[in-house]
């Protein structure tokens, strides 16, 4: 759900899936349509599931452009055993990406909710624009802003192409479901009534966790060509580029900021991750409004 680098640096979308559509079927549309569970679980549950092989790294790329800085103390106080970001890989949404035996009706979710909540988060960054108090900062986000738009007609009509399917047809078939308008509307709620530091923090998750996954997950590759595809993206070095830009401007701004302010950025950018679990955990359940 991360905006695309377009416009900014170079096309970041990847290649065109080289895949045979699949054909649909009336089984298959009602597994394969958004909605088919109505449970989101705790961060507890899918840690449970966790395997070895899904544990984060010991050392990441935030920390490791400047470390000690702001960025860092943010990415220490959700990595770790047991810690936030550790309950995001291990998830079992991006685990079954990771080794191919994810439910492709769940990634057919994940995409068109994944469209939805980014008409929303291009409408957050384009508010973060206005709020900035920089001339380049504004340019930036507004970039990103039409980034976001673009990787719903590009990046996102590859991967529903495999499906026979587009993303007007998905999005014109769905409602936001529950986890994904919760974020969007806390997203949108806090960038408005804040400053723009608060705003900052509130979108800075998911540039950086998708960043952090990417990375992670590029590792060992997947075998399946969709989750590859979107593997390559978040861990590629046009994506890379991007996140390197907002993660440094966290850091020249927090230098300006009192230890409140900073300690305020702190709890929105915790909360913004959290937010980042139960979007993957929807996915996974193809959650479901329960009326």
């Amino acid at each position: 759900m991360a905006p695309s680098n377009d416009g900014i640096a170079a096309n970041a979308h990847s290649p065109a899936l080289k895949t045979t559509p699949k054909a649909s079927t009336d089984a298959d549309a009602a597994v394969q349509a958004p909605g088919a569970a109505c449970k989101s679980a705790a961060v507890d549950d899918a840690a449970g599931k966790r395997t070895a092989a899904s544990e984060p790294a010991s050392s990441s790329l935030v920390e490791s452009q400047v470390p000690g800085s702001f960025a860092a103390e943010l990415w220490h106080d959700i990595a770790g055993p047991g810690g936030i970001y550790s309950a995001i890989l291990g998830h079992p949404f991006l685990a079954g990406m990771a080794d191919g035996t994810l439910d492709e009706a769940s990634f057919r979710y994940y995409i068109a909710q994944d469209s939805l909540y980014l008409r929303e988060y291009a409408r957050a960054l384009a508010l973060v624009a206005s709020k900035a108090p920089r001339p380049d900062w504004t340019a930036f986000f507004c970039k990103c802003s039409q980034g976001a738009y673009e990787v719903e007609s590009g990046f996102h009509e590859e991967f529903l192409a495999y499906f026979g399917s587009s993303a007007g047809e998905e999005t014109a078939a769905a409602a936001a479901c529950p986890n994904s308008l919760m974020y969007t509307s806390w997203m949108l709620s806090t960038i408005h009534q804040r400053s723009f530091y608060e705003g900052l923090a509130a979108v800075l998750p998911c540039f950086v966790v998708y960043l952090e996954v990417g990375k992670a997950l590029k590792q060992k590759g997947s075998p399946h060509p969709l989750y590859q595809q979107w593997i390559e993206k978040y861990g590629g070095l046009e994506y890379e580029s991007l996140v390197l830009q907002v993660i440094h401007m966290a850091n020249e701004l927090a230098a300006e900021l009192s230890d409140t302010q900073k300690g305020r950025m702190q709890q929105l950018w915790r909360m913004g991750c959290r937010l980042e679990y139960t979007f993957f955990d929807a996915a996974y359940r193809q959650q479901q409004w329960p009326v």
